[in-house]
């Protein structure tokens, strides 16, 4: 059976209790739009499945925000699974809007999102940034030829500290480094799972690997040993980047901010709180799952700023309760700040409510997007919007579960590693986002995710976690570690439960789990995998790793030419420094470079393989640079 690679996409959630489905009884008649979100999108599916004699027609309203009726249609329908499209919503502004389908005496309510995402604009001003990186939109280029091709660097990937140790459930990377002696390091936190009910000890371990290039293989040092790292702590710098604002645990009676007693804060000083049981903070009485936001003040002391919660958890849905845009999840990004730094952004996990037949009753009740939220002061937040649904890599299944956002300066590119998770599949993998203004983000191009695999022996066949940004570079590539890889289906920690050890897990266990949760008719592979046998065999004889991805250093898009001569001229950029190119050029290749615009005539053609191929001198002041090329590929240009 061949996966698709566009159903093939990341991430770690708690799963929702067996007994938890049970609140959500699927009738015969179903009813739900195809995708949680559409975004910028043209007309939505809206999938209705009736029975034999069910009914022959649908008649569906749908009603704005504000409550009032803006469009009804009237759909015919035939026994089975009918898609009924909804058309011309990109005229409904950004917000949910409650749709009621009619089916004869039965009418399901049911939400549409839309959510409208601008494209990138090309910039008013010449382009001061010293790294050129060219994304797949109009910022970089005033033209470009349909012979050439922006895509991204597909890594390379090694399983670099594999788990052999049979009570360890997880291993997981620190840290990613290279050593004052030459050497690449690896910091390892090893989970035991040794107490019945638990999935984790209370009491990980900890270890260094070591070895003499990055791909491995690492060899585990005395226990207390750590190799000291070299200049400049070992590792690339990238990247900036906030935290991921989120506490687990804070305790005490606190005061809400009061600026005549508590003094200032920053944007970057407000974390939020996460608590998962009720507790009596004083200033606010927090409920189950909620999240508040809160600061140290310049005074020193710890303020809650609303006496209301920015967000809440919803781990299951009941019948009449619907989504507001801040229900939310535990899975999360990280914060950063607007280019004028007034404005604090944070990506947390969106839970949308999905019903048949596009809900998955093995998986989650609902549906997870990663989702934008801002906030000028910390009391008031907004909602952005969610990261990409209806896009390329998307289903109906597909799930966001967390991400890092990092920024490099000196490109003007925000990079977005995105967990992506695939309901339907069972399995997660790591996607490449972009974003140049740090508020809209975009897929990246390509036919699948940045890093998958539908190979079922695969070391991360079930899944890539936890994304470490440490970057190390060696010769011509980016080392960048994933810090947590397995080969078990998502879905494992469930028979686990009522095991001591992996070894144990039975296929009874996996289908009394699972038998009444669909598993066997919706998971794609469950025949190929063994059914409930080969489940169970998969996660016996499974285990997780530590590795390590590799690609060209600032390789994460490129220009690509082909044999046919390809044409771009970039948007106006500032001058000021010698030019270098990344380019990989074959032997009957080239790339040529023009500048155009006041100065000297320069022009140069380049041959070769290297990250600074050189190119010319740029005097000061704007310039746009014309660039010819075939059978080459193009990375980064550099002003040095």
């Amino acid at each position: 059976m061949k996966m698709s690679s566009k159903r093939f996409l990341i991430l770690l959630a708690i799963l929702a209790p067996v007994a938890a489905f049970g609140q959500r009884a699927v009738g015969e008649l179903q009813a739900e739009y195809k995708m949680p979100i559409y975004r910028n999108a043209k007309c939505a599916d809206l999938t209705i499945v009736v029975p034999e004699n069910g009914p022959k027609k649908a008649t569906v309203d749908i009603f704005a925000p504000d409550g009032s009726k803006v469009r009804t249609d009237t759909f015919k329908l035939k026994p089975g699974e009918n898609h009924c499209i909804v058309k011309k919503i990109a005229k409904f502004e950004d917000g949910r809007y409650v749709t009621m389908v009619n089916l004869g005496d039965t009418t399901l309510k049911r939400l549409l999102r839309i959510e409208h995402v601008a494209d990138i604009q090309a910039p008013t001003e010449p382009i001061k940034y010293r790294k050129l990186i060219f994304t797949p939109d109009n910022y970089m280029f005033e033209k470009i030829s349909k012979n050439l091709k922006i895509e991204y660097s597909k890594p390379e990937i090694y399983e670099a500290v594999p788990n052999r140790d049979s009570i360890v459930v997880y291993i997981g990377g620190n840290s990613f480094y290279k050593t004052a002696d030459g050497k690449f390091a690896i910091n390892v936190v090893a989970n035991p799972y040794v107490e019945r009910y638990g999935l984790y000890a209370k009491h990980p371990y900890y270890y260094t690997a070591v070895a003499d290039q990055p791909e491995g293989p690492y060899v585990r040092l005395p226990e207390g040993e750590r190799p000291a790292p070299g200049v400049g702590g070992g590792r690339m710098h990238l990247f900036t980047g906030g935290a991921m604002m989120c506490s687990d645990h804070l305790d005490g009676k606190f005061e809400l901010y009061d600026p005549a007693k508590h003094g200032t804060y920053k944007l970057t000083d407000i974390r939020i709180a996460q608590q998962i049981d009720p507790k009596d903070f004083g200033c606010v009485k927090a409920s189950y799952r909620t999240y508040w936001s809160y600061v140290t003040t310049s005074t020193g002391d710890t303020v809650f700023l609303s006496d209301k919660p920015v967000f809440q958890d919803i781990p299951v849905y009941h019948a009449d309760q619907w989504d507001t845009g801040f229900t939310t999840n535990d899975n999360f990004g990280n914060s950063w700040l607007s280019e004028d730094g007034k404005t604090l952004y944070i990506a947390r996990g969106q839970t949308v409510r999905r019903d048949a037949p596009y809900d998955l009753a093995y998986d989650m009740v609902d549906g997870r997007i990663l989702t934008v939220y801002s906030t000028q002061d910390g009391k008031d937040w907004k909602y952005v919007h969610s990261f990409t649904s209806n896009g390329e890599r998307d289903t109906p299944y597909t799930q966001q579960y967390g991400a890092r956002i990092c920024k490099m300066e000196d490109a003007g590119l925000y990079l977005v590693f995105v967990e992506h998770f695939v309901g339907d599949m069972q399995q997660s993998s790591l996607d490449l986002d972009y974003s140049r203004d740090g508020v809209n983000f975009y897929d990246a191009p390509g036919d699948g995710p940045f890093l998958y695999t539908d190979d079922l022996d695969a070391f991360y066949f079930g899944g890539l976690y936890n994304f470490d940004t440490d970057i190390v570079q060696h010769g011509k590539k980016y080392y960048q570690m994933v810090a947590q890889v397995m080969t078990w289906p998502h879905f494992f920690p469930e028979p686990l439960f009522a095991r001591n050890h992996l070894a144990e897990i039975t296929a009874e266990d996996y289908e009394r789990i699972f038998r009444y949760r669909g598993l066997k008719e919706k998971l794609p592979y469950f025949d190929k995998v063994g059914g409930w046998e080969g489940l169970a065999k998969l996660t016996r004889e499974g285990h997780s790793s530590i590795a390590v991805i590799s690609y060209r250093a600032d390789g994460w898009f490129g220009v690509k030419a082909g044999n046919k001569t390809g044409c771009f001229t970039t948007n106006p950029i500032m001058g000021g420094g010698k030019l270098t190119v990344n380019a990989e050029i074959a032997d009957n290749g080239f790339i040529e470079i023009e500048m155009l615009g006041n100065g000297p005539k320069q022009k140069v053609t380049l041959h070769g393989d290297d990250l600074h191929l050189p190119a010319f001198d740029l005097p000061e002041g704007p310039c746009k640079l014309r660039v010819k090329m075939r059978n080459a590929n193009l990375y980064t240009m550099y002003i040095d």
